[in-house]
């Protein structure tokens, strides 16, 4: 279910919640859908408990996920609509941008590269009817 990057920068209780965001915002992950535990996500990833716990914790605290006392955690009902995740999400953009833009990036390449996260423009999206 995640893969986690030893090497990468971003801690790995970051890497664990962005996963989980990122297949709540893709619809993998339904409300009240229940995860694994913290335990056997943490043998399954070969991490300790503590790693997984503060994932989960911080899921919690951002009312993506709730836990019920010896039932395990769940997807909660408005994790896709949390306004929290969107602002944190948002403050992280403007400051990579700002960080492109200092580092030498023009506004079309910060465009074709958000293009080519996406798979294409707005203008392909207006087409759709998306």
């Amino acid at each position: 279910m995640l893969n986690i990057d030893h090497r990468s920068r971003v801690p790995i209780y970051e890497q664990i919640k962005n996963q989980i965001l990122e297949l709540v915002m893709l619809g993998v992950l339904e409300p009240h859908e229940r995860l694994p535990s913290i335990r056997s996500l943490a043998k399954d990833l070969n991490l300790n408990v503590n790693t997984v716990k503060r994932a989960f914790s911080d899921l919690e605290a951002a009312d993506v996920i709730y836990t019920g006392v010896g039932r395990g955690s769940f997807i909660s009902e408005q994790a896709r609509d949390n306004s929290f995740l969107k602002d944190k999400a948002r403050e992280e953009i403007e400051t990579a941008i700002k960080n492109g833009r200092s580092n030498g990036l023009s506004k079309d390449e910060i465009i074709s590269i958000v293009d080519s996260l996406y798979g294409g423009s707005d203008e392909d999206d207006l087409r759709k009817g998306d």
